[in-house]
C-alpha cells in the first residue's frame, strides 16, 4: 500500500469519526429536548390536576417517582432546587426554610421503616445532603428548618441524650426515662448489648429486656445474634452520629 493510499485511508477514518461524533451530539441534543418536553408536559399536567393529585396517594407517588427519574424535586409543583437561602429568606425565615422543612419531614418519614423514626442530628444531616446532590445545605439551615417543624408541632423537640448526641423523632411513640438511658449508650457506638447494659446500669435483667423488646418491636433496633460476639442491638438511626 502506497503513501497516498495510507493518507486516503486516514482521511476517510477521520471523516467517519467526525461524522460519528456529530451523530452522537445530535442524538444527545434530541434526548435533552425530549426531557425538556416531558418536564413541560408534566408542569401542565400538575397545574391542571393539582387538586386531584393531592387527594390521591397513588397518583402522588407515581408522579414523585417520575420526578426522581427526571432529576426533579419530589415535591409536586417544584421544578428547581433552591440551593441556599436568600437574604429575604434569612430575614423572614420562610421561602428556602419552608422548602427545606418539607424535605426534612419527607426524608424522616421515608427513613422510618429503616430506623423506627429516630435519627441523630449528624445522620439526618448526612442523609439530607445525599438527597440534594451538588446542592448541600449547612447544619445551621437544617436546624432552622427543624425549628419550623417543631413550632408547627409536626415533630417533637429534638432530644439531647446524656452522651451529648441530639436525636430527632419522626414517630408518635413516647419514650420513658429508661429508653432515653439506653439510647444514650447506643449513640456512642451505634449498638448495645444486654451484658453491657447490665454492668453499666445495675438494672434488673427484666427491666433491660423490656426496653430492648420495645426498641425491636418498634423497628428502632436491629438484632444481630452472633456465637462469637453475642447478641447486639443495632440502632440504624444512631450509627452516623
Amino acid at each position: 500500500m502506497g503513501l497516498r493510499d495510507i493518507e486516503k485511508k486516514i482521511k476517510i477514518k477521520s471523516a467517519f469519526q467526525v461524522k460519528e461524533a456529530e451523530l452522537m451530539i445530535k442524538e444527545l441534543e434530541q434526548m435533552i429536548d425530549n426531557v425538556d418536553q416531558i418536564k413541560k408536559q408534566l408542569k401542565k399536567f400538575e397545574r391542571k390536576f393539582s387538586d386531584k393529585i393531592s387527594d390521591n396517594k397513588e397518583y402522588y407517588e407515581k408522579l414523585s417517582d417520575l420526578r426522581t427519574e427526571l432529576g426533579l424535586p419530589t415535591e409536586i409543583g417544584r421544578f428547581d432546587w433552591k440551593e441556599a437561602p436568600t437574604l429575604k429568606d434569612k430575614l423572614t425565615g420562610k421561602g428556602f426554610y419552608d422548602i427545606l422543612a418539607n424535605e426534612i419531614l419527607d426524608l424522616g418519614q421515608k427513613l422510618t421503616p429503616e430506623n423506627g423514626g429516630i435519627i441523630s442530628i449528624g445522620e439526618l444531616f448526612t442523609q439530607l445532603n445525599k438527597t440534594r446532590p451538588g446542592k448541600m445545605v449547612s447544619i445551621d439551615d437544617m436546624y432552622r428548618s427543624l425549628e419550623k417543624l417543631i413550632n408547627s408541632q409536626l415533630i417533637t423537640p429534638y432530644k439531647a441524650l446524656e452522651s451529648g448526641i441530639k436525636i430527632v423523632e419522626f414517630t408518635t411513640v413516647e419514650f420513658s426515662p429508661d429508653h432515653d438511658v439506653i439510647l444514650s449508650y447506643a449513640s456512642r457506638e451505634g449498638f448495645v448489648t444486654k451484658e453491657n447494659l447490665l454492668m453499666r446500669t445495675n438494672w434488673a435483667e427484666e427491666r433491660i429486656d423490656r426496653c430492648l423488646t420495645f426498641f425491636e418491636e418498634h423497628g428502632m433496633a436491629r438484632v444481630d445474634r452472633s456465637y462469637s460476639e453475642g447478641t447486639k442491638y443495632w440502632f440504624p438511626g444512631l450509627m452516623g452520629y
